[in-house]
């Protein structure tokens, strides 16, 4: 079948990539969208999502600016810092520690072939730019974070690529910062694939406070090997459309994988994760929390989905989503799966919905606290144990200040 109207329109005003290493894939990517219609509720992946509003967007060229104007949206004062501006890259000014390579993505002579899960995907690997290359050599720590700060401006609508490659016994950490100002519409899908290394150790904190006019999708891809430890923790904070797709493929034997994620929304903000770890081989171990708190007529998702493959013995993965609805208008939808082919794990998962204890809020208003502080204090002690998963002091320092100033509340490190 031929693509709908709707998605020639939308396709129509991106060209196509020069990314050499994206040219193996388009052949997939393109007949994937000649089968696939743009989203409705009638996908899966989509059912909770609508995107009409998406579709009829109307994006235009954005005024460029020097990069300094936006240096104000980096988080970490001492990191390596990237800047990706309306798709233009902005490597580091500074030179880098020994072991580390930055460059652009369009230098790379391959990349991971990575799994076509929608059409967004696909519009990515045939119509991606601009994005980077990092990699760290084996046996290499390198101290200093590196921060990728994107920004969207104006009208922008366009898809970056990233590949971040750790080397055997290496160690590194990574800020992936999206932020926007002045914007009108703004699309931007930013697709990142991640190969973790054996008895490498590799951190990414990811923070979400982009304006309320972004339909925002980001989608990384990470293949573990052997005694390898990949955390990631995925905090969104703002924006108005805003999807996270995460997939994870545990290659190699007593690997460990941590997924964390915390959404604050409100208004008619729309917020969904939906995340994949595929257990391929025997002895390792995942851990997956996310917490929401959803006011006014904010809507979120989650799907979480763990396999466990027939030769993936001695498996142990946990699954939890948990969310609070502080307003009747408010929803969340959530679908944690788990998929196991083998017979010795220990699994679980499990989500929760529900709304403040009222019976709570009077015993702490007996004690002389307001009620707006009362439901603070249980707010707070609901995220904590994600927010305590934060390992750079100033990224969970920049987490509180956005929530204080969102949310007027008061929240103390």
């Amino acid at each position: 079948m031929e693509n709908s109207n709707k998605l020639s329109q939308f396709t129509s005003r991106f060209t196509s990539t020069e990314i050499e290493g994206l040219l193996p894939m388009a052949a997939m990517a393109r007949t994937f969208l000649l089968e696939n219609d743009f989203p409705t509720t009638r996908v899966e992946r989509f059912k909770y999502t609508r995107l009409a509003k998406l579709a009829n967007a109307q994006f235009e060229s954005s005024d460029e600016k020097s990069v300094s104007d936006y240096r104000k949206h980096q988080i970490c004062s001492d990191a390596i810092a990237i800047f990706i501006v309306n798709g233009k890259v902005h490597l580091p000014e500074t030179s880098l520690p020994t072991g580390l390579a930055i460059d652009y993505i369009n230098s790379a002579q391959s990349l991971p072939s990575s799994s076509v899960k929608d059409v967004f995907a696909g519009m990515n690997i045939l119509y991606a730019h601009s994005g980077v290359c990092v990699h760290v050599a084996k046996n290499t720590v390198i101290d200093s974070v590196i921060e990728i700060v994107h920004v969207c401006t104006g009208s922008y609508a366009g898809f970056t690529r990233h590949h971040v490659s750790i080397g055997e016994h290496a160690q590194a950490k990574v800020v992936l910062t999206y932020a926007s100002e002045e914007t009108n519409e703004c699309f931007s899908h930013v697709h990142t694939s991640i190969e973790v290394g054996k008895q490498a150790h590799f951190n990414v904190e990811k923070i979400q406070m982009e304006s309320s006019e972004m339909y925002s999708f980001s989608d990384e891809e990470i293949w573990q090997e052997a005694d390898s430890v990949f955390q990631i923790n995925t905090l969104t904070l703002n924006g108005n459309l805003v999807r996270n797709d995460l997939h994870i493929q545990v290659l190699g034997e007593h690997a460990e994988t941590h997924l964390n994620g915390m959404y604050m929304l409100n208004a008619q903000q729309h917020v969904a994760n939906y995340t994949t770890v595929d257990h391929q081989v025997p002895n390792c171990e995942s851990h997956e929390l996310y917490k929401g708190i959803m006011d006014d007529k904010s809507v979120a998702v989650f799907n979480g989905k763990v396999f466990v493959r027939k030769d993936a013995q001695v498996t142990n993965a946990y699954q939890s989503n948990a969310n609070v609805l502080i307003s009747d208008d408010a929803s969340i939808n959530s679908k944690p799966e788990l998929e196991i082919y083998a017979d010795d794990v220990k699994c679980s998962h499990g989500s929760t919905t529900g709304q403040l204890d009222d019976e709570a809020i009077f015993y702490l208003r007996a004690r002389g606290l307001s009620e707006k502080s009362a439901k603070q204090l249980m707010l707070t002690a609901f995220m904590s144990d994600v927010l305590d998963k934060i390992t750079i002091p100033e990224v969970k320092a920049k987490v509180f200040k956005t929530i204080n100033q969102r949310f007027n509340w008061e929240l103390e490190l």
